[in-house]
């Protein structure tokens, strides 16, 4: 049997493996009742189904928004998007289609205001007699009705661009929604009541469009997301990996054993999650496919060693051994640099992202422990024929050809891969960072359709709120305060980007009209604030119950709520309005509005990615430094820790670069994949120079690189073609940012391969192509040419 001269034959190592060889049935039980115990927790997993769970508790945007909420009412909502298709949305049987909408909307579960065309409350004098009523009333729209309608309607600025299309062709009907919090089963059943009244509507009304968007559903959304793809993208990316390995392998056997660790692995984690009562979410649901991914890695090179040592003659039994010996400390090294990757997620200020990372680190250990005990144990046990080898296979030639290719070129291929990195680089600044949180979803899940419905024929679905301070109680209907926000509302109506305004302040001018009978004159703000505040305490009294003014004036009168609804807008312009809008306030705004700031969900999206990645530049270089200083001990050399730095960060900024040349854009998912790539690219450099710095104590330079190429070259190809496959199944995911993150994970890793197969070799060349004292005088060991496993250490 072949032992590694400079370590002792039998070791604890080989003494541990043969002891699992010898009991092999009792550890795979074991095993096995292990992942059982955990996976019984998997049956306590919850699925999250609140967009807030995307902000840490301390978060300020979070605090902000929900700050405005305490004062006002929650603005969680339902919006129903009707379109006739005869274009005349204030045809008597459409404007009856929105009367019986408006109404039965009412019986929506947790419903808590509804408004629409129908109810809007129109106000006109009598005389002396302010009179407050329905738009729509009930009993039978007669023409007169009907036409009276669109002419209040097309006219009334707190209606148009909001309720009613500026072009007069579609009108939504909103539902407030508040969730008493009291049961996961709330949401579902909301839910469930919005698609029956749209499916009834669409049955009564044939000849009307109906569709539904708004935030309760995006947070059904949330939920449905994961469940989909635990149902579409968890399978597919298990058979393509299973294919992949099997096609890599070409061994039952190897591939049994793999399959047996991703599994008792990510149902481990899955569990223990689940015991530990994790709500799971579109980013964490991700968690079960990146482990079975990781998993891949260490099962592959133990088993290449494997079969690589029974060709050369070794039994089972000693080429179990001699793998796991030999393996042993690149794989727990791989392992635990990957972990360290996954843990510096928890620098991100977003949970689920933290939650992700948690929990596929977790698995990363749990694959390193059976990886360890029930790999070798289903090795001894599946006795599986070795695969001749007669002549080198295609992907083995090519690792031979381009370790050539660099021994032979060095400088060439380090100006080539120097210049390739640079120009890729470059190409970074150009990417746009853009979320649109609607448009995380699939149009397959129906909130992503129903948005885009909604956008195109009435309105947009971001909104930014500001809380105007009057300065004292019943000041809101300080004529100087009331025209402030005039100015400001007027202001807003002319920014190209603002759809529409809700602002008290047209209530306050229409009210002064009613009450000077009518007289267009004086549509303008109350001339004092007595009575401003009569005319206001008239309209309060005169609201029917459900469609009172707390949403927009808190309870003592001291401030008012005012909603900008934004067009067709990307985050990166909304962001933009709102600031110049703040801006606005502290130049123009009275001394008690200069401090407002816009909040709201869309502001909360819009800065969360740009938060996350500020947070996670220093995880990552945490996260670098540390791997590297571990490397550095590992490998004995501070050079080699050095130069490890290169194949590791490069790679991320590499993929971003062929990103930006694609795509052009990313979103949410860029704050975390150099945090989340880290730990996975650094494993082929780990590989890569742990066979190279093992033979570069008695070879040069350029013989040591070789030999890692011969040694390690087609199990990196091999991890990385199965790595790459298992993140591009995330491109399948119904959550953009889940797919993203599949997508430039995959082509991260990609990167790092080409890296590591060009650069880093060049640089070790070039960096560390100096004299060597071989252990035998004049000539180079014979280390080069003994058949030593594939990844071995």
């Amino acid at each position: 049997m072949y032992h590694d001269e400079n370590r002792p034959p039998e070791g604890f190592l080989a003494r541990f493996s043969r002891g699992v060889i010898r009991h092999r049935r009792s550890v795979v039980a074991a095993g096995a009742a292990v992942a059982a115990l955990a996976g019984i927790g998997a049956r306590h997993l919850g699925l999250s189904t609140d967009y807030r769970t995307f902000f840490s508790a301390d978060n300020p945007d979070l605090v902000a928004y929900e700050e405005l909420e305490d004062v006002y009412s929650q603005n969680d909502n339902v919006l129903f998007v009707v379109h006739p298709k005869s274009g005349d949305v204030f045809a008597p049987r459409t404007l009856e289609a929105l009367r019986d909408l408006t109404e039965d909307a009412w019986q929506i579960p947790h419903s808590t205001r509804v408004d629409g065309v129908s109810n809007f409350q129109h106000t006109w004098a009598d005389g002396d007699e302010l009179i407050v009523e329905d738009l729509v009333p009930g009993g039978e729209i007669t023409r007169e009705v009907a036409e009276r309608a669109r002419s209040v309607a097309m006219s009334e600025p707190l209606l148009l661009g909001r309720l009613v299309a500026k072009d007069g062709l579609s009108a939504g009907v909103n539902v407030r929604i508040s969730l008493p919090g009291e049961s996961p089963k709330e949401l579902p059943a909301t839910v469930e009541a919005v698609r029956q009244l749209e499916r009834e509507y669409r049955e009564r009304f044939p000849e009307l469009e109906i569709e539904s968007t708004g935030v309760v559903l995006l947070n059904m959304a949330f939920a449905d997301a994961p469940t989909k793809d635990a149902s579409l993208v968890m399978p597919a990316m298990f058979v393509a990996l299973l294919i992949a390995v099997a096609v890599m392998l070409r061994t039952t056997g190897g591939t049994m054993g793999t399959l047996v660790v991703i599994l008792l692995s990510t149902v481990t984690a899955v569990g223990v999650a689940g015991h530990l009562g994790v709500f799971l979410d579109p980013v964490s649901a991700a968690a079960p496919v990146i482990i079975l991914t990781m998993a891949v890695a260490d099962s592959v090179h133990i088993i290449l060693s494997y079969f690589q040592l029974r060709r050369t003659g070794l039994g089972q039994e000693d080429a179990i051994v001699e793998a796991m010996v030999v393996n042993a400390q690149p794989v727990f090294l791989t392992s635990i640099t990957t972990a360290i990757g996954f843990l510096t997620l928890n620098f991100g200020d977003s949970p689920p992202f933290r939650l992700l990372g948690n929990l596929t680190a977790f698995g990363v250990g749990a694959a390193w422990l059976y990886s360890m005990t029930v790999l070798p144990a289903v090795l001894a046990m599946a006795g599986d024929r070795v695969p001749a080898q007669d002549k080198p296979g295609l992907m083995r030639r090519g690792v031979e050809c381009l370790a050539l290719m660099v021994t032979s070129h060095p400088r060439q291929i380090l100006i080539g891969s120097t210049a390739a990195v640079v120009t890729l680089i470059a190409l970074v600044p150009t990417l746009k960072i853009n979320d649109q949180y609607f448009e995380y979803f699939d149009h397959s899940l129906p909130v992503r359709p129903g948005t885009e419905f909604a956008t195109e024929h009435l309105t947009g679905p971001y909104v930014t709120s500001f809380s105007l301070e009057a300065g004292e109680a019943q000041a809101v209907s300080d004529p100087e305060f009331l025209g402030a926000v005039e100015d400001f509302t007027e202001w807003l109506e002319a920014r190209p980007a603002v759809a529409h305004v809700n602002s008290f302040s047209h209530t306050m001018k229409r009210l002064n009209m009613n009450m000077h009978g009518d007289d267009p004159a004086y549509f303008r703000q109350p001339e004092s604030r007595d009575l401003g505040a009569q005319y206001l305490l008239l309209y309060e009294m005169s609201l029917p119950y459900g469609l009172d003014v707390n949403d927009q004036i808190n309870v003592d009168k001291s401030a008012l709520r005012l909603d900008v609804t934004y067009g067709d807008v990307d985050m990166a312009t909304m962001e933009e309005e709102t600031l110049a809008a703040e801006a606005w306030l502290r130049d123009h705004g009275t001394p008690s509005m200069r401090s407002a700031q816009g909040t709201g969900p869309a502001m909360m999206f819009a800065k969360i990615t740009r938060r996350n990645i500020a947070s996670m530049i220093l995880g990552t270089g945490f996260g670098f430094l540390l791997i590297s200083g571990i490397l550095m001990f590992a490998l004995r050399s501070v050079r080699m820790g050095i130069i490890s730095l290169v194949p590791n960060i490069v790679p991320t900024l590499m993929a971003f670069g062929v990103w930006a040349a694609m795509v052009g854009e990313v979103g949410f998912a860029v704050s975390v994949i150099a945090g989340l790539s880290i730990g996975i690219i650094v494993d082929d450099t780990v590989h890569f120079l742990s066979k190279y710095n093992r033979a570069r104590r008695r070879m040069s330079a350029r013989a040591a690189v070789d030999y890692a190429f011969e040694h390690v070259g087609p199990a990196l190809v091999a991890t990385t073609v199965i790595v790459a496959v298992g993140f591009s199944m995330l491109g399948m995911s119904t959550f953009r940012v889940t797919a993203y993150m599949g997508g430039l994970t995959a082509l991260t890793v990609i990167c790092a391969l080409a890296v590591d197969f060009l650069l880093l070799p060049a640089l070790l060349i070039a960096f560390d192509d100096e004299r060597v004292t071989f252990a035998a005088a004049g000539t180079e060991p014979a280390l080069a040419h003994q058949p030593v496993a594939v990844g071995a250490d």
